[in-house]
């Protein structure tokens, strides 16, 4: 059975991370242990988050695995993304050309990739795991 979330968790938006279960949770796996520390969206309407926020990380099954705080927030675009970020987001061979081969990939599903597409680039802690 899992465990219950936290009550001070309850209205923190979730994040799925991934457009698959099994990277999901993979995923979700490197979050907690302490190798995935970044990752990215496009900008959209949903506005831009900022330090200090909180989210509910979950797996693939949209089970709740850990929370994390942000530590920094950061605008840019696609083809400025540098290798310390692409590292950060610890997936892969953690290289920038893996990076963008894999992120050009994701935002080509939703049809939202440009080279010079904003997005929004995030550093997080894990703060609890569940």
């Amino acid at each position: 059975m899992a465990k219950a979330l936290p009550k001070q968790y309850e209205n923190a938006e979730r994040w799925a991370f991934a457009d698959s279960e099994q990277l999901a949770d993979q995923l979700a796996t490197l979050i907690v242990n302490g190798t995935k520390t970044a990752t990215c969206a496009n900008l959209d309407q949903d506005g831009i988050p900022q330090k200090g926020d909180v989210f509910v990380v979950v797996n693939g099954k949209g089970e709740p695995v850990c929370a994390v705080e942000l530590t920094a927030v950061e605008l840019t675009s696609f083809d400025q993304v540098d290798e310390a970020h692409a590292y950060a987001e610890g997936e892969g061979d953690r290289s920038l050309a893996y990076w963008r081969q894999e992120h050009q990939r994701f935002f080509e599903a939703y049809d939202l990739f440009s080279p010079n597409m904003s997005l929004i680039l995030m550093n997080f802690k894990v703060i609890e795991t569940f």
